[in-house]
């Protein structure tokens, strides 16, 4: 799904613990986790990848906390508005998805 409004943020996504979100404009990956599932809004899932950019920052010096400030600017930019992502969730099982909004399905069954 193709996130380029404030609106968009508010869009349900449902994660299965066998399914990865992807974020190719932060470079962000969610990968599944053991027991892992929830239900949240692209802003929770936004939430969740800055909260995760936020604490890996602390332990990073140099280029590396550099990057992690570019996504943390890039995620502001996306909340308000002013800059769009691809929220992209991966599930063999097909049992996550995207619910509302302008979804694109790609290998749906």
């Amino acid at each position: 799904m193709k996130i380029s409004s404030a609106d968009a943020l508010n869009v349900r996504v449902m994660r299965s613990s066998f399914g990865r979100i992807e974020i190719p404009e932060l470079g962000a990956c969610v990968e599944p986790g053991r027991g892992e599932a929830f239900i949240s809004t692209v802003e929770g899932v936004l939430r969740r990848v800055e909260d995760m950019v936020k604490m890996l920052k602390r332990d990073v010096k140099g280029k590396k906390k550099k990057r992690a400030d570019v996504v943390l600017t890039r995620i502001e930019d996306i909340r308000t508005g002013k800059a769009s992502m691809t929220l992209i969730i991966d599930d063999p099982t097909g049992n996550s998805a995207i619910i509302g909004g302008n979804v694109t399905a790609k290998n749906a069954v």
